[in-house]
């Protein structure tokens, strides 16, 4: 009886454990500054000068952008950033000196558990889950499904020159389409659906979430043509380099999600940045 005992607390013991880990991992995710607030504000801004980063009291993230990885066109944008919904540096930052353009908006943010995320990264440290190994992809000819929400050969060739040390955040701009109901919601399910397996492959090869959220009002509208048309949704991940985020598709489990992210999507626009 008393081994028996023994092996139960032994058990409970390293279950507890286990669980203290992964709520301490989770309470250290980059996210969690971001996701103590139920809405935000995220603001896109042009400078004249990119190499200025954003200096605002508050801020709870900003990055300068890289390269556009998947859209047309050159990234626009040379800043981004997210405050606390009613923070006055929203005015300062939006009135710098050198900003031609913007785009601000209140976001509602999608609740994802920090346990979820610390689950997750936790795995990926104890080498539970590694990174895929395989070459960059050369060539788009073997790839099914819709080539315009791909990273192009281009785009491809800016991420395999960037410094293989270099953290980078990659912000996803979202359009869905309405596909039964008549409304963006039903596009905004399926790639919801995509959304979870794309989460585990992120976090597979190394990288980990940062903030998802719903457009709920614009508050200053961008004065390029070519960012009029309204989002849906906003959304950023982590990759530990540059070239990450191509290893995914390796993932069986991810392959077979693309489907829903294919019939989700209406349009996007993926920018690489480097975070502070």
């Amino acid at each position: 009886m008393n081994i028996v005992l023994a092996a139960l607390a032994s058990t409970l013991a390293a279950i507890a454990a286990a669980g203290t880990a992964v709520t301490i991992t989770g309470r250290r995710q980059p996210s969690r500054p971001i996701h103590r607030q139920e809405r935000v504000i995220f603001a896109a801004l042009r400078h004249n000068d990119p190499s200025i980063p954003v200096q605002v009291e508050d801020v709870l993230w900003t990055s300068t952008t890289l390269f556009t990885l998947v859209g047309e066109g050159e990234a626009y944008w040379t800043h981004f950033a997210i405050l606390p919904q009613g923070s006055p540096a929203v005015s300062r930052l939006t009135a710098q000196p050198g900003v031609t353009d913007l785009f601000v908006a209140e976001i509602e943010l999608t609740n994802v558990p920090s346990a979820a995320l610390g689950m997750l990264r936790l795995r990926h440290r104890l080498g539970l889950t590694r990174r895929p190994k395989g070459p960059l992809p050369t060539t788009l000819d073997h790839v099914e499904g819709r080539r315009d929400v791909l990273p192009t050969l281009e785009a491809i060739g800016h991420a395999q020159a960037l410094p293989r040390s270099m953290q980078v955040t990659m912000v996803n701009f979202l359009e869905y389409p309405a596909i039964t109901k008549g409304d963006a919601a039903d596009g905004r399910a399926a790639y919801l659906r995509y959304g979870r397996q794309a989460m585990r492959a992120v976090h597979g090869v190394g990288g980990q979430f940062l903030f998802a959220g719903q457009i709920t009002s614009v508050l200053a509208a961008p004065e390029s043509p070519a960012w009029q048309e309204p989002w849906d949704d906003l959304a950023a991940m982590i990759y530990p380099d540059p070239t990450a985020i191509f290893a995914m598709e390796q993932f069986p489990f991810y392959r077979r999600a693309l489907g829903d992210r294919d019939e989700g999507l209406k349009r996007t626009r993926v920018i690489v940045t480097r975070a502070y």
